[in-house]
């Protein structure tokens, strides 16, 4: 496929003096072959590259060591973007991606990475105490709020005689609802208090929309992030919660593989105290079947079947971010009794 709409990806290519000679398809992303190698054309939209400039924070982390990212080719005219009808588009080579690797060491070697850009961007920026304030506020009325809703819409549902199904199996998961968010709740709060005296926060330079999908590999098995389009100066709890709510919508997890990753990840950067807390409340926090419960609620348009179906889907998510967060606390309890028994004892010498 050489065109799509009006687009001559031909004519485009010829800025990367590339000799096209064939392209397929990927949506977004066309493989290109050519007579010098094969290579990823990604289309962007052009308001993406001016609100984040995420060449620019390549360049930046490049210069400071970090090269975990697949390089982009420059046009003839040194530009690492080119611009046509409003959309941009960027050269990249095309990577194999045919690891031997088990699906687990994968995502070892992905948290690994993360942790290396989290590392090598981390910075110190000072903090208002009303910014804290802010967003403590903002975050608990919006929880609130929708604790509220939950609470009135189980109500409503146990005042009938006969419920739905879907109201059925909600009410039944209502409970275990509450303690989530109880929990989510009270590590907010702390994290509020945790940050009374602080003066700094730390921010680093985030994937922004990490997932497996966007974490390639090379013929030599070296892991490689793509889609940096979103990267952004931010917290990295981000791209941990954003990663887990993406990854663990499958079936119910039996093993804890999603925290030996979270482990792997902490070898190379360990989070602060105050950046746990609030880790924890917005992985506690039942987001994906409040979402799901307020569709059937309010916007009501698949069938009864289908609606069950994505609160089943919801709920196994929700248990699956719970093993991972219940784990983190439980280890890190763990260290903290330890830690208390190693300053006895040496006091007591």
């Amino acid at each position: 496929m050489n065109h799509q709409g009006s687009v001559n990806y031909h004519e485009l290519l010829k800025q990367y003096q590339l000799e096209v000679d064939f392209i397929e398809d990927y949506g977004k992303v066309k493989k290109v072959y050519t007579k010098s190698g094969v290579y990823a054309l990604k289309e962007v939209e052009e308001v993406e590259i001016r609100s984040h400039d995420f060449i620019r924070k390549l360049q930046d982390l490049q210069h400071k060591g970090w090269m975990g990212f697949v390089p982009i080719y420059q046009s003839r005219q040194g530009s690492p973007v080119i611009t046509h009808q409003n959309k941009g588009y960027y050269l990249m080579p095309w990577l194999p991606n045919t690891p031997s690797d088990e699906r687990d060491i994968r995502y070892h070697k992905l948290f690994q990475e993360l942790a290396k850009l989290h590392g090598t961007s981390s910075k110190e920026v000072e903090v208002q105490k009303e910014d804290i304030e802010t967003h403590y506020n903002g975050l608990k009325t919006t929880w609130e709020d929708r604790q509220k809703e939950l609470e009135e819409y189980v109500m409503e549902c146990e005042k009938k005689v006969y419920m739905s199904p879907f109201e059925l199996h909600f009410c039944t998961v209502y409970y275990e609802m509450t303690r989530a968010m109880e929990f989510g709740f009270s590590r907010l709060d702390e994290w509020n208090t945790e940050m009374e005296e602080k003066e700094k926060i730390r921010l680093v330079t985030i994937h922004g929309k990490l997932s497996a999908k966007h974490f390639l590999y090379d013929e030599r098995g070296n892991g490689f992030f793509i889609n940096l389009e979103q990267a952004r100066e931010a917290s990295p709890i981000h791209d941990l919660v954003s990663f887990y709510l993406r990854t663990l919508r499958t079936y119910p997890l039996t093993s804890l593989d999603s925290y030996e990753w979270f482990a792997t990840y902490e070898k190379h950067f360990a989070l602060r105290e105050e950046e746990r807390l609030l880790l924890h409340s917005y992985l506690a926090f039942p987001e994906p079947l409040y979402q799901c419960i307020m569709q059937y609620r309010h916007q009501r348009y698949k069938t009864e079947l289908e609606h069950m179906q994505s609160l089943i889907r919801a709920y196994w998510l929700t248990k699956n971010i719970e093993q991972v967060n219940i784990k983190i606390f439980e280890v890190d309890q763990q260290k903290k009794i330890a830690a208390e028994a190693a300053a006895n004892a040496q006091s007591t010498d």
